[in-house]
């Protein structure tokens, strides 16, 4: 097994597009950065990654995707032929909903299978799943980039603080032939947070909310994640935490465990982030939880970490779940 993630992000920054963190009370990004250049001929497609130019053949008949949240997502949204992924961390609780679950199972049926572990690439089964292309993060290929381009072109993407998944979506469906589709999925979605603003705008004005990572060593609140991003592209008013959060930038804000009232008691609502069964129990026994207003009043809604990170599939996902939250206001 090959051990990803031995990135300077920092410096990787530099060369790479900015981050497009909307501000709060923004629209979605309709008007994406410009799109990089793409060459196409017989031979296919070459775009330019923050990784370099890589040629996507003509015909793609099998695709493997290695971080298995991004650059899953937005596979499974174009259709395209995915033959292998990784599996999901296996601290999730199965009782949540996943955005992602539905369209892998489909994907299953039509001969998709899990590879490796998440964060353990396994060159040796991405080789044996004999691919056309290969997605993943940045972050997770670079560090065997030349092992894994003798076996497929790499077509490297972002993550939250490099890119939106919007820019990676149309850079995928621009090396893929699957342009128009990306660009549906993009306009679709500024057209769902378009209709969510104007079907809660009062309860988006009155209602401080925050989205609130919890475990058993404190409380988080992370402004870049996929979630927050929706919550501030639909122009949620931001409780003290999450505007804490945004001004401090992409790794946001940590608090202990005893300062969950502090720092979440003026939160109208709350989308508490919480990922095993048994965390969220030992939650509900929290003196400290049972006194926050949103709890008191009903006003919480739980997702976990599946909502961290993905594409148009998630987004959906994330802004379904407003929906509930907005519902008990």
């Amino acid at each position: 097994m090959i051990e990803p993630r031995s990135l300077a992000r920092a410096l990787r920054a530099a060369v790479a597009a900015p981050a497009a963190a909307v501000a709060l009370g923004a629209l979605a990004a309709c008007g994406q950065a410009a799109p990089a250049p793409t060459a196409s001929t017989s031979a296919g497609t070459t775009v330019e990654t923050v990784l370099g130019p890589v040629t996507v053949p003509a015909q793609v008949d099998s695709v493997v995707v290695v971080e298995g949240r991004r650059d899953l997502d937005i596979a499974l949204s174009l259709d395209l032929p995915l033959v292998g992924y990784p599996t999901a961390a296996d601290d999730v609780d199965p009782s949540l909903p996943s955005p992602l679950t539905e369209p892998l199972a489909a994907a299953t049926e039509q001969g998709a299978r899990p590879l490796f572990a998440r964060s353990e690439i396994n060159a040796e089964a991405i080789a044996a799943a004999a691919p056309d292309l290969i997605i993943s993060r940045a972050d997770d290929v670079e560090p065997v980039l030349s092992e894994l381009q003798a076996i497929a072109p790499v077509l490297a993407i972002g993550e939250q603080t490099t890119s939106t998944w919007q820019e990676d979506l149309l850079l995928v469906g621009r090396a893929t032939g699957r342009e128009e589709r990306a660009q549906q999925l993009v306009d679709d979605y500024d057209q769902q947070v378009a209709g969510f603003r104007a079907a809660n705008a009062d309860a988006l004005a009155a209602t401080a909310v925050a989205p609130v990572s919890i475990d058993a060593d404190g409380s988080a609140v992370r402004p870049e994640r996929l979630l927050s991003t929706v919550m501030r592209n639909v122009g949620a008013t931001p409780a003290q935490a999450f505007n804490a959060a945004v001004a401090a930038g992409p790794d946001g804000v940590e608090h202990g465990p005893e300062q969950l009232l502090a720092e979440y008691g003026d939160a109208d609502a709350m989308v508490a982030l919480v990922n095993t069964a048994q965390e969220w129990q030992a939650l509900q026994s929290n003196p400290l939880w049972q006194q926050l207003p949103a709890v008191q009043q009903g006003r919480v809604v739980r997702s976990n970490n599946a909502t961290h990170e993905g594409g148009p599939l998630t987004a959906a996902h994330s802004l379904k779940l407003l929906g509930e939250l907005y519902a008990t206001t």
